[in-house]
């Protein structure tokens, strides 16, 4: 299974048999790697973890170019739909949908999730984080969210061994609750730091956190630069 991070909390996932973007907020992402889109030849699924535009990002556009059916909140997917998306998977929080072999299970988390338009906030459900399972691993990305002890459960439910973990600070966790988070209630073998560096009110750094890491090892994650998991 092949992890590419796309910069900000974007990620393309190669499976077996799929292609699978994560919130793909490239148009306008600072860290997005130039040229990448190219690269990719087919999507078949698009995972969103809420509605904020940092995240919802390309995803109608790409959804319509690939043809790909988008996973996510009920009210992400409606209106998505309304953009001429196609292929949706509406879903909720605490559930789990299979999608040509992959399962995607949605997870709690704690955050915000709206659409700005015209300067009045259009509600897109509730925020959430993916568990997401193929070839044999379970790799949870986190969304955006503030640190909760319930993660304990979603380790112990979904037993992720990658996790794609929040730690710029402000809007998220920063690398201190983050890496409580992975110290006392995840239990990872990979983490890759994300919702880092885009933008100058994401203070947190990977540096900050690596130190406070006591389990897993912390991935020197590039943008555009896939690695195996």
């Amino acid at each position: 299974m092949k992890l590419t991070w796309l910069g900000h909390s974007a990620f393309h996932l190669e499976t077996a048999s799929q292609s699978i973007l994560v919130d793909p907020f490239w148009t306008g992402n600072p860290t997005f790697p130039a040229g990448h889109e190219e690269k990719i030849a087919r999507v078949d699924t698009i995972v969103l973890t809420h509605g904020h535009e940092d995240h919802i990002g390309d995803s109608a556009r790409l959804a319509k170019k690939y043809g790909a059916t988008v996973v996510a909140q009920f009210e992400i997917c409606m209106w998505l739909a309304g953009q001429g998306v196609e292929k949706v998977q509406p879903m909720n929080t605490g559930g789990c949908v299979e999608q040509d072999g992959v399962t995607y299970c949605m997870v709690q988390a704690f955050h915000s999730s709206a659409i700005i338009k015209d300067g009045v906030p259009v509600t897109m459900g509730d925020p959430a984080g993916f568990v997401i399972k193929a070839d044999g691993k379970s790799i949870y990305h986190a969304g955006d969210t503030a640190i909760f002890s319930d993660m304990a459960l979603i380790q112990r439910i979904h037993q992720p061994s990658v996790g794609l973990i929040p730690i710029g600070d402000r809007f998220t966790m920063g690398p201190e609750q983050a890496a409580l988070a992975c110290n006392e209630f995840l239990d990872l073998e990979v983490i890759v730091p994300i919702h880092w560096g885009t933008f100058p009110l994401l203070t947190g750094t990977p540096e900050a956190f690596r130190k406070l890491v006591k389990r897993g090892r912390v991935m020197d994650a590039t943008p555009g630069q896939p690695f195996e998991i």
